[in-house]
Parts: C-alpha cells; sequence; structure tokens
C-alpha cells in the first residue's frame, strides 16, 4: 500500500479521530488549524467550515494535491483548479450522505432534548422537508413515540412520509397547524420558517434547524420575540465524531488511496 502525507485541519473531534486512523494506516499525519508549509499529498478540510478553510488556506495549496472537505464555493474550487489542485466532495462519494444522515439525525434529536423542555415521547413535532435526512429524522421521531408531521411541498413525498405512518402537509396549510408543535425541526435549505409562520408557533417551541448554513429559519424574529431556535451544524462530528470519522476515511481510501 502507498503511504502519503496528510494535513488535517480544523479542531472538530470528528477532524481528530480521523487523523488518528490515517496513522493506524501508517501514514504521516500533520494536525493544524492553517496551512503548514511543505508538501502535503492531500489536505482534508472540516466538514462544517470548508467554505471558511478554504478561503483561509486556499493560497497555500499547492499543484497535485487533493483537497477533501463539503460543499465547496465554486468560484474558489474554479481558481485552485486552473492550479492543479483536485477536490473531492464527501457528500458527492457514493453511500456517504445516507450514513451521514443517520448522525445527523440522531444528533438533531439531542440537540432538541437539550434545548427544550419536554421528551419526544407523546410530544407533537413538524419537520420540515422529507429529503435524506428527513426521512432518517422522521423514522427515529417516530420510533420514540413522538407524534411527527411532515411539512413537505411535493405530493408524492407526503404520500409517502403518511405510508410510513405520520401526518403531513403542505406549505399552503401549514400556518393554521404550526402553532400546535412543541418541536420543529427543519432540513431545508431555504427560508421555509418565515416571520408570518413564526408569529404563530408556540411561545415554548424549540425550533431545530440542520440546514446548511444559512439555514432556513428567520432567526432575526426569533431572536427579537424570544423563540428559542437554533442553527445546528456539523452534528456527526459533535455528537458521533469518530463513526463520523471512519466514513470520511472509507471516502479518502476509495480516492487517494485507491489510485
Amino acid at each position: 500500500m502507498n503511504h502519503y502525507h496528510f494535513l488535517v485541519l480544523g479542531t472538530e473531534p470528528r477532524q481528530k479521530y480521523l487523523a488518528e486512523l490515517l496513522q493506524e494506516e501508517g501514514h504521516e499525519v500533520m494536525t493544524a488549524d492553517e496551512y503548514q508549509p511543505g508538501y502535503h499529498d492531500a489536505v482534508l478540510l472540516p466538514v462544517p467550515q470548508t467554505a471558511r478553510y478554504l478561503a483561509e488556506n486556499a493560497a497555500g495549496l499547492q499543484k497535485g494535491q487533493i483537497v477533501y472537505g463539503c460543499n465547496f464555493p465554486k468560484e474558489l474550487v474554479e481558481e485552485c483548479k486552473s492550479r492543479g489542485i483536485r477536490f473531492v466532495d464527501y457528500m458527492k462519494e457514493e453511500g456517504v450522505a445516507s450514513r451521514n444522515a443517520i448522525a445527523t439525525a440522531e444528533g438533531a434529536i439531542a440537540e432538541a432534548l437539550q434545548e427544550g423542555h419536554i421528551s419526544i415521547h407523546g410530544s407533537h413535532i413538524l419537520v420540515a422537508g422529507y429529503g435524506r435526512c428527513g426521512e432518517v429524522l422522521v423514522e427515529k421521531l417516530i420510533s420514540l413515540k413522538g407524534h411527527v408531521t411532515v411539512l413537505e411541498r411535493k405530493s408524492e413525498k407526503r404520500a409517502r412520509a403518511c405510508a410510513y405512518g405520520c401526518q403531513a402537509i403542505s406549505f399552503d396549510k401549514v400556518s393554521e397547524k404550526v402553532g400546535e408543535y412543541d418541536f420543529i425541526f427543519n432540513t431545508v435549505p431555504a427560508l421555509v420558517l418565515t416571520e408570518e409562520l413564526l408569529r404563530n408557533v408556540k411561545q415554548d417551541v424549540t425550533i431545530i434547524d440542520i440546514a446548511s448554513r444559512p439555514g432556513g429559519v428567520d432567526y432575526e424574529f426569533c431572536r427579537r420575540n424570544e423563540i428559542n431556535a437554533k442553527l445546528c451544524l456539523g452534528l456527526p462530528g459533535k455528537y458521533a465524531p469518530k463513526s463520523a470519522a471512519k466514513i470520511l476515511l472509507e471516502v479518502i481510501e476509495k480516492t487517494i488511496l485507491g489510485d
């Protein structure tokens, strides 16, 4: 097996475990919070902060390197590619997003229990979006005996959610019902929990937003009205960092190590 030199940037626990796993494989690993002089075969950026770390460290990248991360900013990537730098988006590799969704859903529930005032069991819950993360989250909330309603634009997804055992509602009907929910989870990467909707929520509602930054909640309105809403990024790295690191390691093994 070939051996490589990896530069692992960032301080989140997932990066720490990833560095340890690579060292166990016999590779040279340097950990830091900014680009370090010398040649590195690959640079590993933290998943939830890929854009920031790339912007801060792009100037140091060298021709022939592979940069790993998630949701890379397009313009900066194009500039780096012109210099002979290759990019691998973890979440675009087969199976990674699905497995990451499991840890994300578990982390979202953990955040809800910490931020909220009641248990999931018996509570009334709205989940906005029934994509990959939404489906897994709904499954876990139902297993905890929550009364779950899916908020979804597409009728076929609403039908699938109902077939799974929960209720489903469209956006044109949700304003009538939004005041019933103890917990609201958002998975949609667009502003869906607008001021108009938030005016009707319970005062003690707990809102957990797991959409990519900037999220899908009017946080300014929530702040002014003391509504408990939290944007939760990087949940796998926070709640299951070792498991999350193993998923990333598989991507690295398939790409650079499999070359």
